[in-house]
């Protein structure tokens, strides 16, 4: 079953909001740690002048890479994936496009990404983050299940 082209942008843009809002909340009123599971998981307010995870790379170098990705990632959906009419390819689609258009956003006019979600001894993330990582398990499921 194949998803109608406007209600993949309308779960692109709505994934797009969540994260927006999320931000802006912990940009605006989360004050110091709120521990939520033990010390396992926690939400901090952070700003990200990395990549993905906090992974160090920066500058005007961090922009033109993420432009390209969004831009290779689209152009290939478009192309190859759009055509197997998959509902799974497509919201998993709509995941990455939100986490990687709205942290895009915020890197090239901010300069940083908000991020405020903890797990030990991993990272601090956003939602755009798990949308992305979301995408990344669907997409491999889906290869895995229906192209072996």
């Amino acid at each position: 079953m194949k998803i109608h082209i406007s209600i993949y942008f309308l779960i692109t843009a709505l994934l797009i909001c969540i994260d927006a809002y999320t931000k802006y909340w912990a940009e605006n009123y989360l004050q110091g740690e709120v521990i939520i599971l033990s010390n396992i998981l926690s939400l901090f307010y952070a700003q990200n002048t990395g990549i993905a995870f906090s992974i160090p790379l920066s500058g005007m170098l961090l922009k033109i890479i993420t432009v390209i990705l969004i831009f290779g990632i689209f152009y290939y959906y478009w192309k190859e994936e759009k055509q197997k009419k998959s509902s799974l390819l497509d919201i998993s689609y709509a995941l990455i496009f939100a986490g990687a258009l709205w942290n895009a956003w915020e890197r090239i006019f901010q300069g940083y990404v908000v991020d405020f979600i903890s797990l030990e001894r991993f990272a601090v993330f956003n939602m755009a983050d798990s949308y992305i990582s979301i995408w990344a398990v669907w997409i491999l499921y889906y290869y895995f299940r229906f192209t072996s």
